[in-house]
């Protein structure tokens, strides 16, 4: 092998490398932003949520749930959707068939998420659902570290617990309705 071949190899196994390191890098992006989503008990929740995203960030609602995403970019919508866009009072974010491509500085990536959570009623009252959805999202590198850019949630149900999404497919975890 020449010089110049093995180096080409080197190079190779550096980007090959630094593009797992990247897909691990979002991976745990993803495992520790879930982690505080479901942590709704700390009054910095919302503001701890935020700091996944990078500043021109946004999350987005699909099919089903319309009613909580935002067309706002930025720091200022992600706090207000993270702080009044739903009423969630607790969940449990299980991700699964994930499917993560980078390119150099940005990533996109896909999760199927299972989602036990209680859902507070305008009467007090809590209520079990189960959603299953799909996160699509986009990454970018800022400074060394991945942040979110976008986070689409398409909705592929969010049923009441008693009946199941054969009976209900869709009830609205918005705050206003």
């Amino acid at each position: 092998m020449s010089l110049e071949s093995l180096e080409r190899t080197v190079e190779d196994l550096k980007r090959r490398l630094q593009v797992l390191e990247d897909e691990s890098a979002i991976r745990r992006l993803m495992a520790e932003m879930m982690k505080k989503a479901d942590e709704r008990d700390n009054l910095r929740w919302g503001e701890r949520l935020v700091e996944y995203y990078t500043d021109d960030g946004q999350w987005v609602s699909g099919s089903g749930f319309a009613d909580v995403g935002m067309k706002e970019r930025g720091t200022a919508a992600l706090l207000k959707k993270f702080t009044t866009g739903t009423r969630i009072t607790e969940s449990g974010h299980l991700l699964g068939t994930e499917s993560i491509t980078v390119e150099g500085d940005t990533g996109n990536g896909s999760w199927l998420c299972f989602e036990p959570t209680t859902l507070k009623g305008k009467d007090g009252s809590d209520q079990a659902l189960w959603i299953l959805a799909r996160y699509i999202a986009e990454f970018r590198k800022v400074a060394g570290q991945w942040k979110v850019r976008t986070l689409r949630f398409e909705g592929i149900f969010c049923t009441p617990f008693e009946e199941g999404w054969h009976k209900q497919r869709f009830v609205s975890i918005a705050h206003d309705t």
